[in-house]
């Protein structure tokens, strides 16, 4: 029973990664949108080897049964009174050479814990694990840092806002802001109107708080923070996600050592999760 266990589990695991695929988008919540065909491939894989796995067991148990039905009543009892005897003989003889350890209950089958294995994949299905969000951003401590010094100067970075006209209103990702601000030497960023979206995220040193994205390469686990400080804004309920308007609080002094960028806000409008939650 428990090589049907195993392969109840490769099942419920490919069920989970299609899932999360071809039904619904949560598998952003962890990956790239990239990496959705190669889910859907080892889905696809998982669940043909758990119908493998319980196939062969439930076909190998039928036809032990089989082979057990077909022996004659005397060959049976015969056959069993032998190997009682070869088993007592081999108890003896382990019990004599100190190898039993000093029980002799069986090993050879797996103990029904194995089907354990189920309840850590059936919790999948019913409390899928949510995106990365405000308590990832305060536990890191801060945001990803400005780039090298030779990559300083808005020549090298292409946004929205290069190709804007002066009073138009520039949708920038919140990590395009921040990188902009850093390197930003000609301050073209300075009064210009600049749309981002968001989750918030509390100030845990007490003036305002922060609209926060997370950027990520593959995966959720190489996360990278990316926020920017709201102090004349009331502050939000953690992780709801709010579209922000407004302009450039410029610093004074070299852009290179400041600590965190903020935005003087004309609007603050709550929005709905977006579905892929990741920059």
């Amino acid at each position: 029973m428990n090589r049907i266990a195993q392969g109840l589990t490769l099942v419920l695991l490919g069920s989970a990664a299609l899932t999360s695929t071809l039904l619904t988008d949560m598998y952003l919540n962890w990956v790239k949108a990239g990496f959705g065909p190669f889910l859907i491939a080892a889905g696809v894989v998982m669940v043909l080897l758990g119908v493998l796995v319980i196939t062969a067991e439930l076909r190998g148990e039928s036809h032990a049964l089989d082979e057990e039905a077909a022996v004659p009543e005397g060959a049976a009892a015969a056959e069993a009174g032998d190997e009682g005897r070869s088993e007592l003989d081999h108890a003896v003889s382990e019990y004599g050479s100190g190898k039993s350890g000093g029980h002799g209950h069986d090993h050879s089958r797996a103990p029904w814990v194995a089907w354990l294995l189920l309840f850590p994949v059936l919790a999948v299905f019913v409390i899928a694990p949510p995106a990365l969000g405000s308590y990832t951003v305060e536990s890191t401590g801060g945001s990803a840092g400005p780039p090298p010094r030779d990559e300083r100067g808005p020549s090298r970075f292409t946004d929205n806002l290069s190709e804007a006209a002066p009073d138009e209103v520039v949708e920038l990702n919140v990590q395009e802001f921040v990188m902009r601000a850093w390197i930003d030497e000609e301050r073209e960023l300075a009064g210009r109107e600049i749309e981002l979206t968001g989750f918030a995220v509390p100030n845990p040193e007490g003036e305002g708080w922060y609209l926060a994205r997370l950027q990520m390469a593959c995966c959720a686990a190489d996360a990278v923070v990316n926020k920017v400080l709201i102090t004349d804004h009331p502050a939000p309920e953690a992780d709801t996600w709010w579209r922000v308007r407004g302009t450039w609080v410029e610093p004074e002094g070299d852009l290179y050592e400041v600590s965190q960028h903020e935005i003087s806000t004309s609007s603050v409008e709550e929005v709905t999760n977006p579905p892929d939650p990741y920059e």
